[in-house]
């Protein structure tokens, strides 16, 4: 009952308001007619953006759409072909000592406790690691992968630091999810090792250290993945005295992913980063990890290019609405109507042409056909002196420089405001002499 007293009230708010509007308005026409007509015009005019704002937005978001699904189902074929998000486990070390175990016997319901061999855990004394993720970036049409060739070396050292002699079991696995994985060498205190003949499953190493007596286990391979890497160190949460890892990679555009630790120093010039990691006596949940991009991949671009229109069509508007009027040259809405269909002409040629070329070059084409259907135009109204280097002016400013502006993903806010100020102050210089209730 409360409910529809509320959305009764509420309707009549709204009759009453819009009640008013038409009154208010029925006065205004009765003392000045023409007010009336420009409110209706510039209300016409606010109708012509918004059908274009929607129009170019739902593009938008149908050019987001089929990005995603395209991007996904080739990342998915680059991931079986090449190989995926690679994820090396570290080494586990365990040693057989005396235990026990609780079982329940089944005729007397009543727990038992037994002496059996179980495999505790050993903290490593230390654990380097020196990676390479070299640039190799995989194509699928026109979507490009951040695909890399991963140079891995490892170096463990570890030691028998209980009273006797203990037999230990060293275990390391090959990393899941690469592609092919090649040049396998491991060295155990700087000499092949020979013992384990089949490294298909895993290296293994197993034998007796007397008190206090180290082992050092040296393992490289090469590998093949696409867009991150881990060192699962989280996931064995083993004690290491002393953690050291390198890496260095060609790829510029990185990040260190959530939930991993964070590097302790970076060092990058124009060819390559190097990022390092140096901890003692460490015992974490994060992991060593690394994401990287490929440039040119601008689907994603694109689509925010377009999310983006309310604004450049906005602007363009406003631009070509103050100059008109400044100017007083007589301009009919359906003259706004095809001029704002022939900047919205980019958004409908440029969401076609991205799917069969390059994105740059179908945005550049798109912006070449819209440009020179917006000069056409202004050549064939033939109206003031100037009209036509407006329209390529605010043509060139919120479709040119907006657009171009979304290919530096990192600067795009930036870019935007500079030039929408740069707009501002332009405009204030030309309307400053202007006498507005002349116009309004």
């Amino acid at each position: 009952m409360g409910a529809a007293v509320t959305s009764g009230l509420l309707f009549l708010g709204i009759c009453l308001l819009v009640s008013s509007f038409i009154l208010v308005s029925v006065r205004i026409y009765q003392i000045n007619a023409s007010f009336v007509f420009k409110i209706l015009r510039y209300i016409l005019l606010l109708s012509f953006w918004i059908v274009f704002c929607i129009a170019a937005v739902a593009i938008g978001l149908k050019i987001d759409s089929r990005h995603n699904e395209s991007y996904s189902r080739s990342l998915e074929s680059v991931n079986k072909i090449w190989g995926g998000y690679v994820n090396q486990e570290p080494p586990s070390l365990v040693y057989e000592a005396d235990g026990y175990r609780e079982y329940e016997n089944k005729t007397t319901g009543k727990l038992v406790t037994q002496s059996t061999i179980v495999e505790k855990g050993l903290a490593f004394e230390e654990q380097n690691l020196n990676l390479k993720l070299i640039k190799n970036i995989r194509k699928k049409g026109l979507l490009t992968f951040p695909g890399y060739n991963l140079e891995f070396e490892g170096i463990y050292i570890f030691s028998n630091k209980n009273s006797s002699s203990e037999k230990i079991e060293f275990r390391f696995s090959l990393p899941t999810q690469a592609g092919n994985i090649t040049n396998i060498e491991v060295e155990i205190n700087d000499k092949p090792y020979k013992e384990d003949i089949n490294f298909a499953d895993g290296i293994q190493w197993k034998g007796v250290l007397a008190k206090d007596e180290f082992k050092k286990l040296k393992i490289k391979y090469k590998a093949q993945g696409t867009k991150s890497f881990y060192y699962n160190l989280g996931v064995m949460q083993t004690e290491i005295k002393k953690f050291a890892a390198k890496l260095e990679t060609d790829y510029s555009d990185f990040k260190i992913p959530d939930n991993s630790m964070s590097v302790t120093t970076e060092t990058s010039d124009s060819k390559k980063s190097i990022l390092e990691w140096n901890f003692q006596n460490l015992v974490t949940g994060q992991n060593i990890a690394i994401e990287v991009e490929a440039d040119g991949n601008y689907g994603k671009i694109a689509s925010k290019l377009f999310f983006y229109s309310p604004l450049s069509l906005f602007l363009f508007l406003v631009s070509v609405v103050l100059f008109v009027t400044v100017k007083k040259i007589k301009f009919h809405p359906m003259n706004y109507l095809f001029l704002l269909a022939s900047f919205f002409t980019f958004y409908l040629l440029g969401s076609y042409l991205i799917s069969y070329m390059n994105v740059f070059f179908g945005i550049l084409i798109s912006l070449v056909v819209s440009t020179g259907i917006i000069f056409y135009y202004g050549k064939l109204l033939n109206r003031e002196e100037g009209l036509t280097g407006n329209f390529l002016y605010s043509s060139f400013i919120f479709q040119w420089f907006f657009s171009i502006a979304f290919f530096f993903p990192e600067h795009t806010g930036l870019l935007i405001t500079v030039a929408t100020i740069f707009t501002f102050v332009a405009l204030l210089r030309f309307t400053a002499d202007t006498d507005w209730e002349d116009k309004f």
